[in-house]
């Protein structure tokens, strides 16, 4: 236990965007999958995909899709499906398309330019765009571009628009979750899709101790979430009980998020025996295992005043975090599991991180000199000047120019590689090019709190005031 910010290892800490002084928190919730269970997606994305490919071609789809495999490494969180034009693209917080790939081939720039920067006006939102900003839609992505693939090089496989292609493949993964395809398979072996964290019971047990409310709110309905819990908890597999709901005073089950957030969903209360459900109008009562609902319920239940008194965990930027940040106010902390090994590449690239910074100010100073060499040479030709002066302010100026075009090369050539230390195609998530990535926007516009799993809460005290650091400016330089 180290609440000293200095002793914990950074892949660890808690990053904090937004101060938050945690003696204000009443109550702290849970998403539970990819939350507060961490899957392994070599097997459970795996799983989902070939259940998906059977789906899909139970639709009419080609059945040599059957023998495809997945490769549970290619996509990566914070990428965005152009439904209409197949194409998966990588942006810029300022929405500017850094890389974007028909099935897997990659587009040119010129390309790129001619789709997402001319004077068209994109939304990037559905319902034209998808957004891969959860690890469960990764399998959506691969699975998407495998058919743009197979449509491209035989048009009459597949007889349908890139747009039909998708809402199929969003159909046939979202049946498989509903009709127990997946989730049955992972109450046979939760231990072959889920890790188990050592520390997890712990962590909860010292929020609890320390006067905070705990609830979950999962769109998971209830027969999964106790699987799920019962295994968390340190359960045998197949024997279930309820003794971990003590640990909570509030479970929301097929909460159906984003909507929880800004709808008055009925409210059920679930019998944990059998999984009935029954109607809630006349009270809660003693019961705190629920279906449905809204967040108006939920701070009855928990005797909340506000929104500011609640801190939620997730790991969905739309369905956990945006919509019960800006509309309830609900503090809030993303679980980015990726980050672990973000903060590895970025410790162990340090050095040609540095690199890029070098030359990047050499490029800015050689612009700089281009420009001045270019006026002073204009202003030479106007006054008449000897050739001879202007011949050799053009003589520099060309070295100068040559000298610029091969930094650039020089840093484009750097950059390329310094992100494929990340990621072989996309590079580092939170960073497109050198600006921060959309999805790094979104983490540092909706979580005020962000780490790699909840448990690193356990290195700090449940009591903590969280600061963020200073926001700069371009201005702000002059200070430093």
């Amino acid at each position: 236990m180290a609440f000293n910010v200095g002793d914990v290892e950074p892949r660890y800490r808690v990053y904090c965007n937004r101060s938050l002084n945690m003696k204000a928190i009443k109550a702290v919730g849970f998403d539970m999958d990819y939350t507060l269970a961490l899957y392994k997606p070599e097997a459970f994305e795996t799983l989902a995909y070939a259940e998906t490919l059977k789906k899909l071609v139970q639709l009419g789809y080609p059945e040599e899709i059957l023998g495809w495999t997945f490769d549970w490494n290619y996509m990566v969180r914070g990428l965005l499906i152009d439904k209409h034009r197949g194409n998966v693209l990588k942006m810029d917080r300022h929405r500017y398309v850094k890389l974007a790939f028909h099935g897997f081939k990659q587009l040119s720039r010129d390309e790129r330019n001619r789709l997402y920067h001319s004077d068209a006006i994109l939304s990037y939102e559905e319902p034209d765009f998808a957004l891969i900003d959860t690890l469960f839609t990764l399998a959506d992505a691969y699975l998407f571009s495998q058919l743009v693939e197979l449509k491209a090089a035989r048009p009459g496989s597949i007889a349908k628009s890139e747009a039909e292609v998708y809402k199929d493949v969003r159909a046939a993964i979202d049946l498989c979750h509903r009709d127990g395809s997946i989730k049955l398979r992972v109450a046979e072996d939760p231990g072959r899709y889920i890790h188990r964290d050592p520390h997890f019971v712990e962590c909860l047990q010292r929020l609890k101790d320390s006067g905070r409310k705990l609830f979950i709110a999962t769109n998971s309905l209830w027969d999964y979430t106790q699987v799920v819990m019962n295994f968390l908890f340190g359960n045998e597999t197949g024997v279930l009980n309820d003794d971990w709901t003590s640990m909570f005073d509030l479970i929301i089950t097929g909460a159906s998020k984003p909507s929880f957030f800004i709808s008055q969903n009925a409210l059920y209360a679930v019998d944990t025996a059998t999984g009935m459900l029954r109607n809630v109008d006349l009270g809660f009562g003693s019961h705190k295992v629920f279906q449905g609902g809204n967040f108006r319920q939920l701070h009855q239940f928990l005797g909340i005043e506000n929104g500011t008194q609640v801190l939620y965990v997730g790991d969905h930027i739309y369905g956990d975090i945006l919509r019960s940040k800006k509309d309830l106010g609900w503090r809030t902390m993303l679980v980015i599991s990726e980050l672990e090994g973000e903060i590895d590449n970025l410790r162990r690239n340090a050095d040609e991180h540095r690199r890029y910074e070098e030359l990047l100010h050499v490029k800015d100073a050689l612009d700089d000199e281009i420009q001045r060499l270019a006026t002073l040479l204009q202003q030479a030709k106007e006054k008449g000047a000897k050739s001879a002066d202007a011949q050799a302010l053009a003589k520099q100026l060309d070295r100068v120019t040559t000298q610029r075009a091969n930094t650039r090369e020089a840093l484009r050539k750097n950059l390329r590689e310094y992100h494929s230390k990340f990621h072989p195609v996309w590079g580092e998530i939170m960073k497109s090019g050198h600006q921060n990535s959309r999805f790094a926007a979104q983490v540092e516009n909706y979580a005020c709190l962000y780490t790699s799993k909840f448990t690193n809460l356990r290195f700090y005290s449940p009591n903590k005031s969280y600061r963020s650091t200073r926001d700069y400016m371009p201005h702000d330089e002059v200070a430093t």
